[in-house]
């Protein structure tokens, strides 16, 4: 039983390990793309996580907003087992509530994390790259 607990244990540190190391990598290539001399390379990386977080509102949205219910009668004689009558019936409801919209906006809120920390590091790399090109502006009229 230890052995088990022990090997979980490690493999949870593992897993741990390899996402931060994936969201730095991801973050070093955000910087690196930011300080670039066009701004655009640097953009990417955050436009793609903005699309990805509006299709997870998207899916959320359609997901809460699809709703029914579905009810059905079966009459069976109780002699033989066959079915007499049968009905169902599916009710669609689109009730859509303060809730739901709270709900939509705290996923986008979430969803949007990675991209504002992308946003993040694009505007540090693009202020580097400005205060590098200002100190060589400096030191070209100090010559």
């Amino acid at each position: 039983m230890a052995g088990i607990m022990t090997m979980s244990i490690v493999v949870t540190v593992l897993n741990t390990l390899v996402l931060v190391a994936v969201l730095a990598g991801v973050i070093v290539l955000e910087v690196w793309l930011s300080r670039r001399k066009s701004r655009w390379p640097g953009l990417i990386m955050p436009a793609l996580s903005l699309m990805l977080s509006l299709l997870l509102v998207l899916g959320g949205v359609v997901f809460t907003s699809i709703g029914g219910a579905a009810s059905g009668l079966q009459v069976v004689d109780e002699e033989t087992g066959e079915v007499l009558y049968e009905e169902r019936r599916v009710e669609q409801t689109s009730d859509w509530t303060l809730g739901d919209t709270v709900q939509v906006g705290i996923i986008l809120l979430v969803s949007n994390i990675p991209t504002f920390v992308l946003l993040g590091a694009y505007y540090i790399g693009r202020e580097k790259l400005r205060r590098e090109r200002l100190l060589e502006k400096m030191n070209i009229q100090d010559l």
